[in-house]
């Protein structure tokens, strides 16, 4: 009887182990990321525009020429996605985003855009120009900034 006793009393005790503070919120986040959240299209894409719109700042703040690549990197590390320059030289480019390239072309008074790219892939991509002193604006290139739909689904709440 000492024995069984004993027995349950070490399970009870192994079984209450504490965690951290830093254990539980982790736990919790990977919870909350694990839920099923039902999401229309539309929210999927405000919620892209917003997210690419928070990455472009970032990186139009400091690089605007899109070169500085190690920034870039960081940039693209953190925020999970892929920074890239839609310029006509840049041999790279999908076929959306020489669709897009071309339109901005074109178009110099174009404003951001959100494109579906394959079944869990989407492209925010922002145009720069340049302004000449008769008032005219060149189109220069334009940032492109691929995501993944899940990494945008995460940033809903």
């Amino acid at each position: 009887m000492k024995y069984v006793l004993f027995v349950a009393a070490l399970f009870w005790f192994s079984c209450t182990g504490t965690l951290s503070d830093n254990q539980r919120k982790k736990i919790k986040e990977e919870m909350e990321n694990s839920e099923i959240k039902k999401v229309t299209d539309a929210q999927i894409t405000q919620a892209a525009f917003l997210y690419g719109r928070q990455v472009g700042a970032i990186v139009e703040k400091k690089d605007r020429t899109l070169t500085n690549q190690i920034f870039l990197d960081s940039v693209s590390q953190v925020f999970n996605v892929e920074i890239i320059a839609l310029q006509s030289e840049n041999s790279s480019l999908r076929g959306v985003e020489k669709q897009l390239l071309e339109a901005y072309q074109t178009d110099a008074q174009a404003s951001d855009n959100i494109q579906k790219m394959g079944n869990d892939s989407l492209l925010y991509t922002k145009p720069f120009t340049r302004e000449h002193p008769d008032g005219s604006t060149e189109f220069t290139k334009a940032l492109g900034i691929r995501m993944t739909k899940k990494q945008v689904i995460l940033t809903i709440n």
